[in-house]
Parts: C-alpha cells; structure tokens; sequence
C-alpha cells in the first residue's frame, strides 16, 4: 500500500474489540517506533507497552481516552537523554516522541492495526501511577487494537481544508 494512501484511510479509533494484537505484529510497530528520526539521533524515547490488567486499568483509570484498547503504548522521553539546544536550552523531546509515536501509529495501519493518539492526560498522574524515572516525561499515549465492528470514524475525520490554506510558496 502507498504511503498516501495509509494515511488517508487511517482514523482514530475509539472502540476496540477484545481481540489482542499478536505479539509478532506489536513487535513491528514497535520497531517502527525504534527507527523513527530523533534529533541528533539521540533517540530519548522510552516506550512502556501497557497490556497486563493492572496497567489497562490504572490508564483507563487516569483518561478515559484510553477507550477499551487491549494494549496501550505510553511514550516518554528520558529528559536526560533528549537533544537539548546549546543557545537557549531548547528540548526537542515532544518533537521526538511525537515523530516516534506517528511511526507506530502509520505502521499500525499499515498492519490493519487501528490506534488513536492520546494526547488528553495528566502526565503527573501517569508518572505517579507507574512510578516512572523522575527524568522520564510522559508525552502520549497510543491506544491499539483491532477495530470494533460498530466503529466507524468521526464524522469530522474526513472534512479537510484546501491545501491552499495550508501550503503557502514564497
């Protein structure tokens, strides 16, 4: 499948069904993540795959935007590892996360995984909940799973601006 085309018929899923992700398939978005660019490749991201009781509860427990995925990626990056810049310490750490977090989800598609990107969290209850290193900072999560069969996209899903809105040439 065409890179383009992945990333137009991927959607954020928000009703899974029980079905577990097999393990061999968890382990390629995994690498997807794993190979995803980071500045200077200093590669800060640490990813904690959630999917024993205890932790689904304790996510769904901190944002209900956890949904009911069977498993639940929570990407962090370790502060003391991220590229900092030297003239005004500025930390790409929610660039890298970011970019390693879109890798699994784009590579989740590509595998008929579906996901949805979580951004709406308190990230002080998180690093309490899973007693995360004080210089780990947890920057989303990545519900996976396979589709329920009743989910269908948000209906805003496909609604886009005109690339001329967008794109500007100088």
């Amino acid at each position: 499948m065409d890179i383009l085309d992945i990333l137009k018929s991927r959607y954020s899923v928000r009703d899974y069904s029980d079905r577990q992700i097999p393990s061999d398939i968890l382990e390629k978005i995994l690498e997807a993540g794993r190979v995803a660019p980071t500045a200077k490749n200093q590669q800060p991201q640490r990813v904690f795959v959630l999917q024993s009781k205890e932790a689904i509860e304790k996510i769904r427990g901190i944002t209900p935007s956890a949904y009911n995925a069977p498993t639940v990626l929570l990407i962090c990056a370790d502060m003391d590892v991220a590229w900092h810049r030297t003239r005004d310490s500025w930390c790409a750490a929610p660039i890298d996360t970011s970019i390693v977090t879109c890798h699994m989800m784009l590579e989740a598609e590509a595998l008929g995984v579906g996901s949805c990107w979580v951004c709406a969290f308190d990230a002080q209850k998180v690093i309490d909940a899973f007693d995360l290193p004080e210089n780990y900072y947890p920057y989303s999560l990545l519900d996976l799973g396979y589709a329920s069969d009743t989910c269908e996209p948000n209906p805003r899903h496909f609604e886009r601006v005109p690339i001329e809105d967008t794109v500007k040439y100088i």
